[in-house]
């Protein structure tokens, strides 16, 4: 997978159709019932019992508005997705506008597949790695990857702009 900064917005290029179906997952993990999903994403934020009632009656609607509309908005993003030239990669560009509902649906979902894969801190770190099971482990690896996309989205590496996504050399 490579990255460039266009006109529009970044281009990821060469994604793979794992790097595909992976992304695919994002909406789905924020709309999860899952009651661990719900609680890291939608937590406890009063110690009075009354409050947290009110909030969760006023608030929590919203945020799920929100979720579901950035899943929305990942989901339309992903069906643009543009054939590279050679083999079975994809481009995908998510337009500037877009960028804070990717930066908000990818750290949803990493928090989602943390709580959904028994992850603990520790697992963040090297060493657990060979005690981590498969499936962890490729939380893990996609855990990873949404934090190397958000990284771009944040401006984390130095990228100029090529021009025009129709001017882009491909």
């Amino acid at each position: 997978m490579w990255v460039a900064r266009v006109d529009e917005g970044w281009v990821f290029g060469d994604l793979t159709p794992q790097h595909v179906e992976t992304l695919s997952g994002i909406p789905m993990l924020l709309e999860s019932d899952d009651p661990r999903v719900r609680a890291r994403l939608l937590p406890e934020t009063c110690d009075d019992e009354r409050r947290e009632a009110e909030w969760r009656a006023h608030a929590v609607p919203e945020l799920e508005r929100l979720f579901a509309s950035r899943g929305q908005l990942v989901a339309r993003d992903l069906a643009a997705l543009r054939p590279m030239p050679q083999g079975d990669t994809k481009l995908l560009l998510i337009p500037d506008g877009h960028a804070n509902a990717w930066l908000a649906a990818l750290n949803a979902a990493r928090l989602a597949l943390f709580v959904l894969n028994d992850l603990t801190a520790e697992a963040m770190e090297a060493e657990f790695w060979p005690k981590a099971t498969p499936r962890q482990q490729k939380a893990l690896r996609t855990i990873h990857l949404f934090a190397e996309i958000q990284s771009v989205l944040l401006g984390d590496m130095d990228l100029e702009s090529t021009g025009p996504l129709a001017d882009f050399p491909l």
